[in-house]
Order: C-alpha cells, then sequence, then structure tokens
C-alpha cells in the first residue's frame, strides 16, 4: 500500500510515546520541546551499551548462516513516511529478524508491539528483505518475546500512525488520558497545564 507523499518522516519511537501519552510526540514536534534528559533515560541507553558485546555471540533461530548483524540500523518506509534506528538488525542474503530491548521486564505492551511492527515493515524495505520475525528482548536480555507480522497489529500500527499525523498537524495540545502513575514517569510532565 503506497500512501501519499509527506512533507517529514515520522520517527518510528513516535507510535509508542503516542500509545503512552499522545502530547509527548507533540511536544517533541510541533512545540519542539527537549527536556532534560531522566534517569531512566540514562540507565536505557547504559543497558543498550552493555548489550552490545553480546551482539556477535547472539545465534538467531530464525535465519541459517551465514548473517551479519548492524546495531543501531537506520530504516525507512518512504510508502508509510516513517524512519527510525533499530537495535539491532540480524539478516542474511535473504531474510531479516528486528531485535529491540526493553529495559522493563514485563510482557510486551501494545505500544511496544506497534513499534516493532513499524520497525520490521521499515526493514523490509530498507533492506529489501523478508522480515521473518520481530523479537523484543526484555529485562537483562533474558526474556525473548518474538512477535510476527499479523492483521490485528498491522492495523493497530497504521491507526495509529494516522493518529500521530493528525495530532501533528495540530497545533492544539492533544487530550491525554495518562494516569497518574504514567504522569509520575514522564519528563514532559512540567509542560502539561492540567495535570
Amino acid at each position: 500500500m503506497i500512501l501519499a507523499s509527506f512533507d517529514e518522516l515520522i520517527p518510528i519511537s513516535y507510535l509508542r510515546q503516542y500509545l503512552f501519552c499522545p502530547r509527548i510526540p507533540w511536544y517533541k514536534a510541533v512545540m519542539r520541546f527537549e527536556p532534560p534528559e531522566q534517569g531512566w533515560v540514562t540507565q536505557g541507553k547504559r543497558w543498550h551499551e552493555s548489550q552490545n558485546p553480546r551482539h556477535r555471540r547472539r545465534l538467531c533461530k530464525h535465519i541459517p548462516e551465514p548473517r551479519e548483524h548492524i546495531v543501531n540500523a537506520h530504516v525507512q518506509a518512504l510508502s508509510l513516511g516513517i524512519h527510525g534506528y533499530i537495535d539491532e538488525l540480524i539478516f542474511n542474503e535473504e531474510k531479516c529478524v528486528v531485535v529491540e530491548y526493553k529495559v522493563d521486564k514485563g510482557k510486551p505492551t501494545d505500544a511496544q508491539k506497534v513499534q516493532l511492527y513499524a520497525y520490521m515493515l521499515a526493514a523490509e524495505q530498507t533492506y529489501q528483505r523478508q522480515v521473518v520475525a520481530g523479537v523484543l528482548l526484555k529485562g537483562s536480555a533474558n526474556k525473548q518475546y518474538t512477535i510476527t507480522l499479523d492483521d490485528k497489529i498491522k492495523n493497530k500500527c497504521l491507526t495509529t500512525l494516522h493518529a500521530v499525523r493528525q495530532t501533528l498537524s495540530s497545533h492544539r495540545m492533544p487530550h491525554s488520558s495518562a494516569t497518574e502513575s504514567k504522569c509520575a514517569q514522564c519528563e514532559y510532565l512540567r509542560y502539561c497545564n492540567d495535570r
């Protein structure tokens, strides 16, 4: 499905952030707010760096040898108007697997699945290889969740992308249904005048 051309590519991370709270991508893209880095962001970056030595040793049952790994692989899906950086891409000449690392230890959230799905679509378009799986490595990379392409996640991804586009084209701060616990961990809380 080819969509109309877009002025700007939307970062894929906006999809996950939008599902957490629609105001986050709006603050970033429309208001151009960049709050100071929060402790959990720094923790996440350190955690990502600690995974780097494991990249070469990590085996992938989805792709036969010989295979390669790219860390922080840039991808884009021009047909959807999205781009982003995948934590790790494992590939051979025909197939690839998208790997995302998450610090939390819980089961994958819908927002994480939508983000991963968008990365999978973008990887297919960028690298011209069949994406056979998306993998979320959670916690200390001990928990591995494999996500396959299915219509439910696809529809949620496309619906969310449309909603993000509408939000970014508006000059009005969007409504947020974020809970108190979400607001407590949000670096944009001080910009919300209704919390």
